[in-house]
């Protein structure tokens, strides 16, 4: 991934991180202190980034040691 567009964001990465401990949009929200739909915003976008498309991807990338 050499484009600098590709990388994600460091919240990008909490969420992330968050996501691969397990935790639901809603539980990440109240630990970010964010509103869910923000969350969900920065899936959207790691998604994205990562070119991936669902939550299990992310999980395995971030367990294996593989993310951005």
């Amino acid at each position: 991934m050499g484009d600098g567009s590709k990388i994600v964001t460091a919240r990008e990465h909490e969420v992330a991180l968050l996501v691969a401990r397990g935790l639901s949009n809603k539980a990440i929200a109240r630990d970010l202190d964010l509103a869910e739909g923000t969350v969900k915003s920065h899936l959207s976008s790691i998604f994205r980034k990562l070119g991936i498309k669902r939550r299990y991807h992310l999980i395995h990338l971030y367990l294996d040691g593989n993310a951005a």
